[in-house]
């Protein structure tokens, strides 16, 4: 049996850790790099270095951005009484998109007990020492409408209700199981304005 080269083997080993890549994309991304010209290979590992050292952190809301605070938390016309909390920095495009006006927070995950994330794992202290700080009169949580998303949601509300009166979620004009990544604007819209509260289990 001919053996691959470690260097082929190591790089596959790093792409098959990224979500969603299983062993064969794995091996099809890392053979179509030495397949493609170097110049272009060497352009992908330039523009992961990049953005490594040109994005980072909010220290505020978690989402990702050149500049911390990022640029919708340092925007002084945003109304910061209300946030909009996500789990993915990638889904606060699609709120900007549909016209969200107030902040927003990012639990950077859920709770998934196939993933191995507990409640302590996301970033709900941080929305609760927010709430505490500044003068919060609603928390919209705009979890998927799927079943960790729900739970997620269930979780970060019973913590957040000593702190902020109002917690609401989104409208149920989200297809369930549906993402939001994948929503159109104008379904966003709808579940923004027709947001709710969310009322404890039982």
């Amino acid at each position: 049996m001919v053996q691959r080269h470690r260097s082929i083997e190591r790089l596959m080993e790093l792409l098959g850790r990224l979500p969603g890549v299983g062993p064969k994309t794995a091996e099809r991304f890392a053979y179509h790099l030495l397949r493609i010209g170097r110049d272009d290979a060497i352009a992908v590992a330039d523009a992961i270095v990049e953005v490594r050292d040109a994005v980072r952190t909010c220290s505020v809301c978690f989402q990702l951005d050149a500049s911390d605070p990022c640029t919708i938390c340092a925007d002084e016309t945003r109304d910061r009484g209300i946030i909009l909390v996500v789990e993915d920095p990638r889904e606060i495009a699609r709120f900007e998109e549909a016209g969200w006006r107030g902040v927003y927070h990012v639990l950077q995950g859920r709770v998934s007990q196939l993933e191995g994330i507990g409640p302590d794992d996301l970033t709900t202290e941080s929305l609760i020492a927010r709430c505490k700080r500044d003068v919060v009169h609603e928390v919209c949580l705009a979890n998927n409408p799927d079943l960790e998303g729900e739970g997620t949601a269930q979780l970060v509300a019973e913590r957040l209700r000593p702190f902020c009166a109002n917690v609401t979620r989104l409208a149920r004009g989200m297809p369930a199981g549906s993402a939001i990544t994948q929503l159109s604007k104008s379904i966003l819209a709808d579940a923004l304005d027709g947001r709710r509260p969310l009322q404890p289990p039982g």
